[in-house]
Protein backbone atom coordinates (compact mmCIF):
# COMPACT_ATOMS: atom_id res chain seq x y z
CA UNK A 1 0.00 0.00 0.00
CA UNK A 2 1.40 3.27 -1.05
CA UNK A 3 2.28 5.56 1.97
CA UNK A 4 1.50 8.83 -0.62
CA UNK A 5 -0.99 11.06 0.50
CA UNK A 6 -4.34 11.68 -1.82
CA UNK A 7 -4.88 14.75 -3.36
CA UNK A 8 -6.72 17.56 -1.83
CA UNK A 9 -10.12 17.29 -2.92
CA UNK A 10 -11.77 21.20 -4.31
CA UNK A 11 -14.52 22.79 -2.28
CA UNK A 12 -17.24 24.51 -3.94
CA UNK A 13 -15.54 28.06 -3.33
CA UNK A 14 -12.68 26.03 -5.31
CA UNK A 15 -14.55 24.86 -8.31
CA UNK A 16 -16.11 28.58 -8.42
CA UNK A 17 -12.50 30.30 -8.61
CA UNK A 18 -11.63 27.72 -11.40
CA UNK A 19 -14.38 28.55 -12.92
CA UNK A 20 -13.87 32.13 -13.35
CA UNK A 21 -9.74 31.85 -14.18
CA UNK A 22 -11.48 29.48 -17.26
CA UNK A 23 -13.57 32.13 -18.01
CA UNK A 24 -10.59 34.36 -18.64
CA UNK A 25 -9.11 32.05 -21.05
CA UNK A 26 -12.06 30.93 -22.40
CA UNK A 27 -12.32 34.77 -24.01
CA UNK A 28 -9.31 34.16 -25.95
CA UNK A 29 -10.99 30.95 -28.02
CA UNK A 30 -12.93 29.96 -30.82
CA UNK A 31 -17.04 29.27 -29.12
CA UNK A 32 -16.34 26.15 -30.22
CA UNK A 33 -14.32 24.99 -27.07
CA UNK A 34 -16.60 24.24 -24.11
CA UNK A 35 -15.64 26.09 -21.28
CA UNK A 36 -16.44 22.97 -19.14
CA UNK A 37 -13.55 21.22 -20.47
CA UNK A 38 -11.59 24.25 -19.52
CA UNK A 39 -12.23 23.89 -16.18
CA UNK A 40 -11.57 20.39 -15.72
CA UNK A 41 -8.18 20.95 -16.95
CA UNK A 42 -7.91 23.56 -14.48
CA UNK A 43 -8.91 21.81 -11.71
CA UNK A 44 -5.70 19.91 -11.77
CA UNK A 45 -4.04 23.57 -11.87
CA UNK A 46 -5.83 23.96 -8.42
CA UNK A 47 -5.33 20.67 -6.70
CA UNK A 48 -1.47 21.21 -7.64
CA UNK A 49 -1.69 24.85 -6.00
CA UNK A 50 -3.25 23.57 -3.00
CA UNK A 51 -0.49 20.94 -2.33
CA UNK A 52 2.58 23.36 -3.48
CA UNK A 53 1.19 27.05 -1.67
CA UNK A 54 3.78 28.14 0.88
CA UNK A 55 2.42 30.99 2.88
CA UNK A 56 5.70 31.81 3.72
CA UNK A 57 6.78 33.40 0.49
CA UNK A 58 3.98 36.59 1.71
CA UNK A 59 1.40 35.63 -2.08
CA UNK A 60 -1.97 34.97 -1.13
CA UNK A 61 -3.05 31.54 -1.84
CA UNK A 62 -5.71 32.86 -4.55
CA UNK A 63 -2.94 34.86 -6.71
CA UNK A 64 -0.77 31.65 -6.45
CA UNK A 65 -3.58 29.48 -7.67
CA UNK A 66 -4.72 31.93 -10.39
CA UNK A 67 -1.32 31.49 -12.02
CA UNK A 68 -1.50 27.49 -11.24
CA UNK A 69 -5.14 27.32 -12.70
CA UNK A 70 -4.30 28.88 -15.43
CA UNK A 71 -1.24 27.13 -16.87
CA UNK A 72 -2.92 23.96 -15.91
CA UNK A 73 -5.71 25.41 -18.97
CA UNK A 74 -2.73 26.24 -21.31
CA UNK A 75 -1.22 22.52 -20.96
CA UNK A 76 -4.56 20.76 -21.52
CA UNK A 77 -4.97 23.37 -24.46
CA UNK A 78 -2.11 22.09 -26.51
CA UNK A 79 -3.78 19.01 -27.66
CA UNK A 80 -6.48 20.91 -28.78
CA UNK A 81 -4.40 20.70 -32.36
CA UNK A 82 -6.91 22.23 -34.37
CA UNK A 83 -7.26 25.59 -33.01
CA UNK A 84 -6.85 28.48 -35.19
CA UNK A 85 -3.38 30.01 -35.57
CA UNK A 86 -4.59 33.10 -34.08
CA UNK A 87 -5.86 31.83 -31.56
CA UNK A 88 -3.03 29.20 -31.13
CA UNK A 89 -0.85 32.68 -31.01
CA UNK A 90 -3.20 34.45 -28.79
CA UNK A 91 -3.01 31.49 -26.40
CA UNK A 92 0.68 31.60 -26.37
CA UNK A 93 1.52 35.09 -25.77
CA UNK A 94 -1.26 35.27 -22.98
CA UNK A 95 0.83 32.08 -21.32
CA UNK A 96 3.92 33.34 -21.78
CA UNK A 97 2.89 36.79 -20.36
CA UNK A 98 1.66 35.09 -17.00
CA UNK A 99 5.41 33.16 -16.84
CA UNK A 100 6.89 36.85 -16.58
CA UNK A 101 3.61 37.87 -14.65
CA UNK A 102 3.72 35.67 -11.96
CA UNK A 103 7.28 36.70 -11.09
CA UNK A 104 6.20 40.09 -10.82
CA UNK A 105 3.54 39.25 -8.66
CA UNK A 106 6.00 37.67 -6.02
CA UNK A 107 7.78 40.75 -6.39
CA UNK A 108 5.38 43.44 -5.96
CA UNK A 109 4.17 42.26 -2.53
CA UNK A 110 5.21 43.06 1.00
CA UNK A 111 3.68 46.94 0.62
CA UNK A 112 6.72 48.25 -2.18
CA UNK A 113 7.06 52.02 -1.50
CA UNK A 114 5.69 54.08 -4.56
CA UNK A 115 8.65 55.18 -6.34
CA UNK A 116 9.11 51.23 -5.90
CA UNK A 117 6.13 50.34 -7.47
CA UNK A 118 6.67 52.61 -10.44
CA UNK A 119 9.45 51.47 -11.24
CA UNK A 120 8.40 47.58 -10.94
CA UNK A 121 5.69 49.13 -13.32
CA UNK A 122 7.60 50.46 -15.95
CA UNK A 123 10.45 47.96 -16.38
CA UNK A 124 6.83 45.73 -16.23
CA UNK A 125 5.43 47.58 -19.69
CA UNK A 126 8.62 47.47 -21.16
CA UNK A 127 9.48 43.16 -20.59
CA UNK A 128 6.15 42.52 -21.89
CA UNK A 129 7.16 44.44 -24.45
CA UNK A 130 9.97 41.95 -25.44
CA UNK A 131 7.67 39.06 -24.08
CA UNK A 132 5.35 39.88 -27.08
CA UNK A 133 8.74 40.66 -29.54
CA UNK A 134 10.08 37.06 -28.93
CA UNK A 135 6.75 35.80 -29.48
CA UNK A 136 6.37 37.00 -32.41
CA UNK A 137 9.99 36.40 -33.48
CA UNK A 138 9.86 32.78 -32.49
CA UNK A 139 6.55 32.16 -34.69
CA UNK A 140 8.49 33.64 -37.82
CA UNK A 141 11.60 31.58 -36.80
CA UNK A 142 9.02 28.24 -37.09
CA UNK A 143 7.67 29.60 -40.30
CA UNK A 144 11.28 30.60 -41.46
CA UNK A 145 10.22 34.04 -41.88
CA UNK A 146 11.44 36.13 -39.71
CA UNK A 147 10.74 40.03 -40.54
CA UNK A 148 9.58 42.57 -37.97
CA UNK A 149 6.74 43.46 -35.46
CA UNK A 150 5.88 46.76 -34.22
CA UNK A 151 6.01 47.70 -30.91
CA UNK A 152 3.56 50.07 -28.50
CA UNK A 153 3.91 53.35 -30.21
CA UNK A 154 4.54 52.54 -33.64
CA UNK A 155 8.24 51.51 -32.96
CA UNK A 156 9.48 48.69 -35.37
CA UNK A 157 11.79 45.96 -34.04
CA UNK A 158 13.49 43.44 -36.81
CA UNK A 159 12.96 39.74 -35.73
CA UNK A 160 15.71 38.22 -37.09
CA UNK A 161 17.53 40.91 -34.57
CA UNK A 162 15.49 39.36 -31.48
CA UNK A 163 16.49 35.99 -32.72
CA UNK A 164 19.84 36.98 -32.87
CA UNK A 165 20.33 38.14 -29.79
CA UNK A 166 18.60 35.21 -28.12
CA UNK A 167 21.46 33.08 -29.66
CA UNK A 168 24.46 35.47 -27.51
CA UNK A 169 22.91 34.62 -24.28
CA UNK A 170 24.13 32.25 -21.35
CA UNK A 171 23.47 28.85 -22.42
CA UNK A 172 20.67 27.83 -19.53
CA UNK A 173 19.11 31.32 -20.75
CA UNK A 174 19.40 30.68 -24.58
CA UNK A 175 18.15 26.74 -24.08
CA UNK A 176 15.05 28.57 -22.01
CA UNK A 177 13.47 31.44 -24.89
CA UNK A 178 14.91 28.73 -27.72
CA UNK A 179 12.47 26.18 -25.50
CA UNK A 180 9.71 27.99 -24.66
CA UNK A 181 9.18 30.56 -27.92
CA UNK A 182 11.13 29.11 -31.03
CA UNK A 183 10.56 25.56 -30.63
CA UNK A 184 7.21 26.16 -28.58
CA UNK A 185 7.76 23.67 -25.99
CA UNK A 186 5.62 23.89 -22.69
CA UNK A 187 6.54 25.19 -19.05
CA UNK A 188 6.80 21.68 -17.80
CA UNK A 189 8.74 20.61 -20.64
CA UNK A 190 11.21 23.56 -20.47
CA UNK A 191 11.47 23.01 -16.62
CA UNK A 192 12.37 19.14 -17.21
CA UNK A 193 15.01 20.11 -20.00
CA UNK A 194 16.14 22.78 -17.88
CA UNK A 195 15.89 20.49 -14.25
CA UNK A 196 14.13 23.38 -12.49
CA UNK A 197 11.00 23.75 -10.72
CA UNK A 198 8.33 25.93 -11.92
CA UNK A 199 8.98 28.71 -9.55
CA UNK A 200 12.47 28.56 -10.53
CA UNK A 201 11.54 28.29 -14.25
CA UNK A 202 9.87 31.69 -13.63
CA UNK A 203 12.24 33.73 -12.07
CA UNK A 204 14.98 32.87 -14.73
CA UNK A 205 12.46 33.66 -17.57
CA UNK A 206 11.90 36.65 -16.10
CA UNK A 207 15.94 37.98 -15.69
CA UNK A 208 16.21 36.29 -19.40
CA UNK A 209 13.76 38.51 -20.68
CA UNK A 210 15.16 41.63 -18.52
CA UNK A 211 18.41 40.98 -20.30
CA UNK A 212 16.97 40.22 -23.43
CA UNK A 213 15.38 43.61 -23.33
CA UNK A 214 18.55 45.58 -22.32
CA UNK A 215 20.58 43.44 -25.18
CA UNK A 216 17.93 45.19 -27.48
CA UNK A 217 18.44 48.22 -26.21
CA UNK A 218 14.71 49.37 -24.95
CA UNK A 219 14.17 51.23 -22.28
CA UNK A 220 11.85 51.17 -19.62
CA UNK A 221 8.81 53.02 -20.37
CA UNK A 222 10.37 56.45 -18.59
CA UNK A 223 7.31 56.56 -16.22
CA UNK A 224 8.69 59.52 -13.65
CA UNK A 225 8.72 58.03 -10.34
CA UNK A 226 6.47 60.18 -7.43
CA UNK A 227 7.59 61.48 -4.50
CA UNK A 228 7.40 58.95 -1.07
Amino acid sequence: MSGAAPPPSLDAEDVEFVRSVARSVHRLLPPKVELDELVSYGALGMIEARQRFDPSRGVPFRTFAWYRVRGAIYDGLRELSWLPVNAYKRLRAAERTDLYMETLAETAYGNPTRSVAAKLVGEAVADLSVVYLTTEAGAAAREAAPEAASLPGEEVCDLGRVLDEIEKLPEQERTLLRRLYVEDASLSEAGKDLGLSRSWLCRLHASTIRKLRKRLGIPDDGLPPPAD
